[in-house]
């Protein structure tokens, strides 16, 4: 029958409301998948009796960390994928102020194996507020303020260069049950290790969360707060009782509580493998302490069978070869109803022995039902010497069963049997042995009784097969075995570097009736002896000297080569010190091979990517090192310095080519052309041909006042651009003399850091040309008679537009004026003082007439005739 009468206090405590208060616990998990992939899962236990249903996040933001300087990794945003309800042990129990959820939240990640490599580890941290403010250890005045800091601990994902994989402890069942006022309460905590790891379990102090005026705070790196336990709380005392709460180093958890209440603690699981600690997770929960009346508790016991007094605790029951090895079992409990449960487990040894028991689960009514059962051992004991075995009785009562436990001392007499023992046995034998040394190790087993024997080997902490370690047989009969132990270390099927010492562990036994005896055993401890390794020498060929000075724009080249006497594989490769030679265009592939390898260097230098104002000299280590799996890596390494120089430079040269002279006479009016010329004996420099400067009489003037024509060109090796002028008269001095420009041509190469030019001045001698009228015959006759040809007379002079011309139309200082026609007497008959005139002759008769044409200072005479079409 169920006991639960639940005392008015449990009623007056959760009849409290609790706002935005729901954490119970929790922890993480961090599941291997494949390679560097992993599963974190964040379990939290939620209060869904006086949880804010709002509190329950759709996701948690969990931060990584690294142990040895607390910096910063990553991150992870897990996703809440559900929840389920935490089970009572005995769903008979359950009671509506108790009732907690499972929420799962998880993401899978990758954890590089270049980040995450430090020997210390890591640990992943979240924070969340608040626990529940009806927590009766926390200090008052904090409680309702007080959260939790999820922690967990996780090697590096490589160590020694290898994978190093590990899931950390998982599947720990969360506490579902109450614990009674005043009576034994007791819990199966542990979780397992799927990597088979050792766990160790202990009590910690809960954290607290950084920040506990935020529902989600940061969160931050170790160290955490702890929570402010209430007055008269401890760890040692975190739950009251007689005993306290403790666990044990398997995952138990026992208490007798002393006080009523809601009271919270932390489980902190240490992770070992081969000794060493890899990892911690820690567990906080809660435990709830009712006032209730769980009953009497059974009680069990026994009795030889056929004998009639009952088995006092701590006496020996012998069994002798040919006894009966039966005793009678008998369980009482005062309360009626009772659900009865009896198992046997054994205390110094492994073997299940609960089918041993008759009946494993019965009902008893009353003081006066008892219930009788027999438990018998079989011939052969499980151990030699006496056996401890526990009978334990458990009920039904809430909300874990009350138990009796009652320990057995028996000792049976079995078949008489000699140990088996391994000739000369040294126990511990050592062995110093060499790379590619053979090593052989003859082992023979005796047993008196002339039992068969087995005679296995295993390595501690190593697969034998992994290193080639083999046990040959050669000899089995009854009470004896042969067998050989061989070995020969190969470098190339381990590592020996990383370990040397390896220990065997030689195991004889006889396969007698009850296989009791104690197996006979010897430890070869190995010690590999690691061979010398001779550095690897590296050297150039094609280069006397390791300083060396080179230009830009030339081409550097060599090989380097690396040799091993050792013949072990070789790597060969190049740093640049302080810059990456790729950014310099620096070709260097290196080289991976056996004993002898080589690789060619060359470096084009070029402009496009070498500044020697910021850098001018190269530092080029090249490194070669032997790969061995027997010996720690040697490595040589050679530098060469590089100093650069600017490029050698021919300057380029400029010059005019269609004059014979660097002076140049020109006059207004007439065009003046240059044609000028740049080039350069080294074809791939790019050339730049402009006009620098133009000075008048000395004095530099603005180009674009002079109308100049000419187009600064650029080309490759040679370049050509036409100079054109056509001067005015307003460039002369007032009076019309002579000036004098001269014009400068620049030519510049584009060589980096060491460009050249080259400068040609020509002066052009500006005056104003005088007038030669020899060059022209003008027209000299017209025919005034109305027919619409040659009706008039004029001339044409001569303008920029129109070269085919009677007369000039004059100079700077010598310009048309007028004209003026006179009949053979001298007599003036026509005047103008326009050079666009025409004279119709106003019926004058035929026959010559004389014009003349005025100019500023010149007279231009000449003749011309009227006719008729009567004058021959």
């Amino acid at each position: 029958m169920k006991k639960c009468l639940l005392s008015l206090l449990l009623c007056s405590v959760f009849l409290k409301t609790i706002e935005a208060s729901h954490i119970v616990g929790g922890e993480f998990e961090l599941r291997h998948i494949e390679g560097f992939q992993y599963q974190l899962n964040l379990i939290q236990y939620f209060d869904d009796v006086n949880g804010d249903p709002e509190a329950e996040d759709l996701e948690a933001r969990v931060h990584i960390f690294r142990k040895s300087d607390n910096a910063f990794m990553m991150e992870v945003r897990l996703r809440n994928v559900g929840s389920e309800f935490v089970d009572y042990t005995n769903p008979e129990c359950t009671i509506d102020a108790l009732s907690t959820r499972k929420i799962l939240y998880t993401e899978s990640i990758t954890l590089p194996s270049n980040r995450y490599n430090d020997p210390e580890g890591y640990y992943v941290v979240y924070e969340r507020c608040c626990r529940n403010n009806l927590i009766d250890n926390i200090d008052p005045s904090v409680k309702e303020r007080s959260g939790q800091t999820f922690y967990l601990e996780f090697p590096p994902v490589v160590r020694n260069g290898r994978p190093f994989v590990d899931t950390t402890p998982i599947l720990f069942p969360p506490l579902s049950d109450y614990a009674v006022i005043n009576n034994p309460f007791y819990f199966d905590f542990s979780g397992n290790d799927p990597d088979g790891d050792s766990l160790v379990y202990s009590l910690a102090h809960p954290l607290n969360s950084s920040l506990t005026d935020r529902g989600l705070p940061p969160p931050t790196p170790a160290p955490h707060p702890l929570v402010n336990l209430a007055d008269g709380y401890t760890l040692n005392n975190i739950i009251a009782g007689t005993p306290p709460l403790r666990i044990s180093q398997e995952g138990l958890l026992t208490v007798t509580p002393s006080d009523l209440g809601l009271f919270v603690f932390a489980i902190k699981v240490e992770e070992f493998r081969d000794g060493e600690k890899i990892g911690e997770v820690r567990r906080d929960f809660q435990m709830f302490v009712v006032d209730a009346d769980p009953g009497e508790t059974p009680r069990v016991q026994a009795k030889v069978k056929g004998e009639t007094g009952f088995y006092e605790e701590g006496n020996t029951i012998n069994f002798g070869l040919e006894d009966e090895k039966c005793l009678e079992l008998f369980i009482t409990d005062a309360d009626p109803e009772e659900v009865i449960t009896v198992e046997a487990i054994g205390v110094n040894f492994d073997q299940d022995i609960q089918d041993l028991i008759s009946t494993k689960l019965s009902i008893l009514n009353g003081p006066t039902d008892t219930l009788k059962l027999d438990f018998c051992l079989p011939d052969c004991p499980y151990v030699r010497g006496p056996m401890l075995i526990d009978i334990i009785a458990y009920d039904d009562a809430c909300s874990v069963p009350l138990r009796d436990t009652l320990r057995l001392t028996v000792e049976v007499e079995g078949p008489q049997n000699s140990d088996p023992v391994i000739v000369g046995n040294p126990n511990v034998l050592n062995v110093d042995i060499n790379i590619g040394e053979n090593y052989e190790l003859e082992i023979q087993g005796l047993d008196e009784d002339d039992d068969l024997l087995t005679l296995t080997a295993e390595g501690d902490g190593f697969s034998l097969s992994d290193l080639g370690i083999e046990l040959q047989e050669r000899l089995l009969v009854p009470g004896e075995v042969r067998k050989v132990l061989t070995w020969t270390p190969d470098c190339s099927a381990f590592d020996f570097r990383s370990q040397n010492e390896f220990t065997v562990l030689v195991e004889l036994d006889d396969l007698s009736e009850c296989q009791l005896g104690e197996p006979d055993q010897l430890r070869v401890r190995f010690r590999v002896r690691l061979p010398d390794n001779n550095r690897p020498k590296i050297t150039l060929d094609g280069l006397e000297e390791t300083e060396v000075t080179v230009r830009i724009n030339e081409l550097l080249s060599f090989d380097v080569l690396a040799e091993d006497v050792d013949s072990d594989l070789l790597d060969l490769r190049a740093v640049g010190d302080g810059f990456d030679l790729a950014d310099y265009a620096i070709n260097f592939p290196g080289n991976t091979g056996i004993r002898n390898i080589s690789s060619p260097f060359s470096w084009r230098l070029s402009c496009n990517n070498i500044d020697l104002a910021e850098r001018s000299s190269f530092d080029i280590i090249f490194l070669s090192t032997d790969q061995t799996g027997c010996s720690d890596p040697a490595t040589d390494s050679l530098r060469i310095r590089i100093n650069v120089l600017p490029p050698d430079n021919e300057a380029p040269t400029v010059f005019i080519q269609n004059i014979d002279s660097d002076t140049v006479r020109a006059a207004v009016g007439f065009p003046v052309v240059l044609d000028v010329v740049g080039t350069d004996e080294n074809q791939s420099d790019i050339l730049t041909l402009r006009l620098a400067e133009v000075t008048l009489d000395g004095e530099p003037i603005d180009l674009e006042v002079v109308n100049f024509r000419f187009n600064n060109a650029r080309a490759r090796g040679r370049v050509q651009s036409r100079f054109f002028w056509n001067p005015d008269c307003f460039l002369l001095p007032p009076d019309f003399e002579e000036a004098t420009f001269k014009l400068s041509f620049t030519i510049e190469d584009d060589q980096c850091f060491n460009s050249k030019n080259d400068t040609t001045t020509v002066t052009l001698e500006l005056g104003v040309a005088p007038l030669d009228f020899d060059e022209f015959e003008p027209r000299n006759a017209f025919t005034p008679n109305g027919d619409g040809t040659g009706d008039f007379f004029h001339l044409n002079f001569c303008n920029e537009t129109n070269r085919d011309c009677d007369l000039p139309i004059g100079t700077c200082a010598n310009q048309f004026q007028r004209i003026e026609v006179y009949n053979r007497w001298g007599r003036l008959v026509f005047q103008s003082n326009s050079p666009d005139f025409e004279w119709y002759a106003d019926k004058r008769p035929p026959g010559p007439y004389f014009y003349l044409v005025y100019y500023s200072r010149d007279v231009y005479k000449e003749r011309v005739y009227i006719y008729s079409p009567d004058t021959e």
